[in-house]
């Protein structure tokens, strides 16, 4: 009961223990499957990466488990096989992935700590038969060192992908791969490192496209302060538009959850006083309002783009503890580029680029990947049925879309979800228009407060006559909340009562006639494929500290499958 009273059903999720960071995504086409690897420390729910954790799916939200890609190993990522990316290319004409990351001979690194030399370097494994096995690199490392040596904040999770806007910039082949290196320089700020290759071994330094000053404003039109280092960086283009994702590292007084959030940029790559690629900032937002991190970028078999990110626990450590796991990843996204005519009071906002000649303003959509769709169970509940109706839901598993229009601009909108029948536990979903806030009401989430109880909030503008257009996933423990194809946010709640699963509304005097909503009360389970009864492999088991993870498989029934 304990492992499972807070554990997501239709979420990825790893099979039991601590898991963070989505670290290596990608589409094979030979086997039509997915691949999706994830920082894993099988046998504690202690925070500690010794092993890529590796699923497989079809369609992007069911999945089956797999043997990790790698662990730890004996040298130069003896302590932690830190986040990155993988690759996917046709050599001779065979299928060879590429599995960049982060290989560390020593810790603790951070930000607060002196940095030790030579404790992160850049390494890769190669796959020849679609991911089944990986073999590191004879030439491991790649990349031994930062290039601010002891100054160095951090140096870690190499993004590569290629570039027609870099390689124009630098006048090279568009077959040219690039590695993005989140970082930092003590006293001076979090910066961006970039790194070229022309087969994926041989790495050469290109220059820092990002070097921002400690604690500076983010823009003009921002009231957000750069953080102390950078993580899990990535970038891409769309239309005109070049992109950066990037995880930052606050101080820890910061109010946000683990002092860290993950901003979008948008802009281009220019070239600096010698000829070299920096990053030009032209707008910008946070990719997730809430507690959403690390963010992870790939292509689907349709070539869409599609971003991940973990969600971490808000609850307090002896929950963590007794449920012998700990995090998830937020349900699969859709980035898009959106464009709108022009508004002359968006404007002011930093997430809007303008042109004002074409009379329009574009913003980076961030959406549900259509896969999601395929997570609905059951009945479809819509059109002209009553909300009465929608009040009825008791499930602690459901999914809710929603369309207010004719606004006036001061609606308070409130959906109250796991909920207990007396109302003395609830969490609020509040879109409060005329403060431009959506808000996660966590106050009375847990009579016990098992969990955080601060809010979280972000900020949504309405455009012009624009109408509301929301969905809502609750998946047990984490709430996702998305509006109008360029807002997220994710939330963490853990009530106390069982019976916390009703549903109900307060839309205030709004005339509910000019909405309409459709709700499935119930969602498909993300792991069909984890049946009771069949253990867990021997190979899945950590290196250290069997015995505790050959109980803690004995409690949990998982089946792990070989990638066939």
């Amino acid at each position: 009961m304990t492992f499972s009273r807070y554990r997501p059903t239709s979420h990825f999720i790893a099979p039991h223990s601590w898991s963070n960071d989505p670290c290596g995504a990608v589409y094979v086409p030979e086997s039509q499957e997915y691949l999706l690897c994830y920082q894993w420390n099988p046998g504690t729910t202690t925070g500690g990466n010794c092993a890529w954790g590796m699923a497989k799916s079809k369609d992007l939200v069911t999945w089956q488990d797999c043997m990790p890609a790698i662990w730890n190993g004996s040298s130069y990522d003896s302590q932690g096989v830190f986040s990155g990316s993988i690759v996917s290319r046709l050599v001779d004409g065979k299928r060879v992935l590429y599995l960049f990351y982060t290989s560390v001979s020593a810790t603790p690194i951070h930000w607060s700590k002196p940095y030790i030399k030579g404790c992160e370097s850049q390494s890769v494994a190669i796959s020849t038969d679609y991911g089944k096995t990986w073999t590191r690199h004879d030439n491991n490392p790649l990349l031994e060192s930062p290039p601010k040596a002891a100054a160095t904040t951090g140096w870690r999770d190499p993004f590569v992908s290629r570039s027609t806007s870099l390689s124009d910039l630098l006048r090279v082949s568009h077959d040219t791969d690039y590695m993005m290196l989140s970082s930092g320089e003590r006293s001076r700020g979090p910066q961006l490192h970039l790194y070229r290759s022309n087969d994926l071994h041989s790495w050469g330094f290109v220059s820092t496209v990002l070097d921002v000053g400690l604690r500076d404003k983010i823009s003009a039109h921002s009231t957000r302060v750069w953080g102390i280092n950078f993580e899990c960086a990535s970038f891409f283009t769309l239309g005109e538009t070049d992109y950066i994702l990037v995880g930052i590292e606050e101080t820890e007084e910061s109010s946000r959850h683990a002092s860290r959030y993950i901003l979008w940029l948008g802009g281009k790559f220019v070239s600096n006083g010698q000829g070299l690629p920096t990053f030009q900032i032209k707008s910008h937002n946070m990719l997730d309002h809430g507690m959403l991190y690390a963010a992870h970028l790939f292509r689907d078999a349709q070539n869409r783009l599609v971003q991940l990110g973990w969600a971490d626990e808000t609850a307090k450590q002896h929950i963590v503890q007794a449920q012998g796991w700990a995090g998830c990843l937020g349900h699969p996204r859709e980035l898009v580029e959106l464009a709108r005519p022009l508004d002359a009071h968006a404007q002011i906002g930093a997430e809007w680029q303008v042109d004002e000649a074409a009379g329009t303003m574009r913003t980076l959509g961030i959406r549900p990947a259509q896969q999601v769709d395929m997570l609905r169970a059951g009945t479809t509940v819509s059109g002209s049925l009553s909300l009465d109706d929608f009040d009825g839901i008791r499930s602690q598993t459901f999914e809710c879309k929603a369309t207010f229009t004719g606004l006036r601009g001061n609606e308070r909108l409130v959906f109250n979800v796991l909920q207990s029948p007396d109302s003395s536990e609830v969490t609020r979903l509040i879109f409060e228009l005329a403060r431009q806030e959506v808000v996660v009401d966590r106050s009375k989430s847990s009579l016990k407060q098992l969990g955080t109880v601060s809010p979280d909030r972000g900020h949504l503008g309405l455009l012009r006559g624009e109408d509301l257009d929301i969905r809502i996933f609750v998946d047990v423990s984490i709430i996702e909340i998305f509006a109008n194809d360029r807002f997220a946010l994710t939330s963490r709640v853990y009530p106390s009562l069982d019976t916390a699963n009703k549903v109900s509304h307060d839309f205030g005097d709004y005339d509910q006639d000019k909405m309409s909503f459709e709700y499935w009360q119930t969602m498909k389970k993300a792991w069909p494929e984890r049946d009771s009864g069949c253990g867990i492999l021997p190979e899945l088991l950590p290196k250290t500290g069997h015995e505790k993870s050959e109980v803690m498989a004995t409690e949990m029934h998982v089946e792990v499958v070989a990638i066939s």
